[in-house]
């Protein structure tokens, strides 16, 4: 007989992201019920909730370390554009934090 886990498994941002997905898919394909919509729409708001919140928490902790003039590393917060992760305030840096 197999034991179920005890432990309710961490939602990851990638898991959100990838049910709020389906749940867009089945609404926007129109063969729910008004009640099985509502549902998913709420469910769908409540994933979306949690990825805005999870990509806030991760900007706030992204900090690029860069030595500064006398050699001590210093932690600099980095801005990013919130539609395509692109960083937006160091012309020496590149990249994307999506």
């Amino acid at each position: 007989m197999e034991k179920k886990k005890s432990a309710k498994k961490t939602m990851t941002f990638e898991d959100a992201l990838e049910k709020l997905e389906e749940i867009t898919n089945s609404l926007e394909g129109g063969e729910l019920g008004l009640e099985e919509s509502i549902q998913e729409f709420e469910k769908g708001i409540k994933l979306a909730k949690f990825c805005h919140d999870t990509l806030e928490k991760a900007e706030r902790k992204i900090e690029i370390l860069q030595k500064g003039g006398d050699g001590e590393i210093t932690a600099k917060p980095v801005k990013a554009r919130s539609d395509t992760g692109e960083i937006e305030d160091d012309d020496e840096l590149q990249g994307s934090l999506l």
